[in-house]
């Protein structure tokens, strides 16, 4: 059972409790399953400063530390990778920040670049709750759920066309949508006023109350609890006379079983509205975004 101190070498395929887990505690840039530490106070994306691993860890500069600096510009040109300017910003926050998990995804398709570029950012008036249904391996996934004076730690992260086509199809169930308030505060100067997200109405209720998760950052009128604890809560509803591992087995391998919880995940769903958020029928890039503000 992981709680405190999830291993940051496993990702929540590996197993449901690591869900939504561990992710750096400042923007970075993941390259080949090494992140490089961003520095937060820069005027633009292009001009923060990139912290270089001299390691091949997947924590990368987060662990040692480096001389070794760069522009995020200079990075990507160097790298032959699309610029900032191209790029769509698509808000992570369940597993899209947790490196592990990135690696998973980038293993699933050879031919989309590995960089991503994620920037710490705060959302008011929302907060991150658990969602009333199952993702493949077996977690109750993270939504969006619009809840006053709540503050919760988002990452935006910059994807490339064919990445976010790549994320999508990692995200079953999720409709992609835009934001274009004023309640997004990245951890940057630069300030933009459109970002995406994916989206997914279901929100779990139990005891008359959603449950926000308790390691993702941010302060919220919602009480908390870790991804092992909701599993935990899930099989005693059921409920279920075997252990603890019997029961997350059942819940990725066996389809008839899944469908079966899934089916009582109904009833302690409340399906929820957004009002910040609205179907993106299209994207625009960074570029097009600066030029609209």
């Amino acid at each position: 059972m992981f709680r405190e101190n999830k291993p940051i070498h496993l990702s929540p395929y590996d197993h449901p409790d690591i869900y939504p887990g561990p992710r750096p505690w400042s923007s970075f840039i993941f390259l080949n399953g090494v992140a490089h530490r961003m520095e937060e106070d820069h005027r633009s994306f292009e001009e923060s400063v990139i912290h270089l691993s001299k390691s091949d860890h997947l924590y990368g500069s987060f662990l040692n530390s480096t001389n070794m600096q760069v522009s995020v510009q200079d990075f990507l040109s160097s790298k032959n990778e699309v610029p900032i300017q191209d790029r769509i910003p698509v808000l992570a926050y369940g597993s899209n920040v947790c490196l592990a998990q990135l690696l998973y995804k980038s293993s699933l398709n050879s031919s989309i670049s590995d960089l991503y570029i994620c920037f710490r950012a705060m959302l008011k008036d929302t907060d991150v709750i658990y969602g009333s249904f199952l993702a493949p391996y077996g977690a109750l996934p993270a939504i969006l759920a619009p809840v006053e004076e709540a503050e919760t730690e988002v990452w935006v992260t910059l994807l490339d066309p064919k990445q976010l086509e790549h994320m999508t199809t990692t995200e079953g169930g999720y409709a992609l949508k835009y934001y274009g308030g004023n309640k997004l505060q990245l951890f940057l100067k630069e300030q933009i006023q459109t970002v995406y997200a994916y989206h997914n109405p279901k929100a779990f209720v139990l005891n008359d109350s959603f449950y926000r998760f308790s390691d993702i950052p941010g302060t919220s009128p919602l009480p908390s609890a870790w991804q092992a604890d909701m599993l935990d809560k899930l099989r005693l509803i059921c409920p279920f006379e075997g252990t603890r591992e019997e029961f997350i087995h059942l819940l990725r391998w066996n389809h008839s079983f899944r469908l079966n919880v899934e089916r009582l995940l109904a009833n302690y769903e409340v399906i929820i509205d957004h009002p910040d958020w609205k179907l993106a029928k299209s994207f625009r890039t960074i570029q097009e975004i600066r030029l609209n503000t």
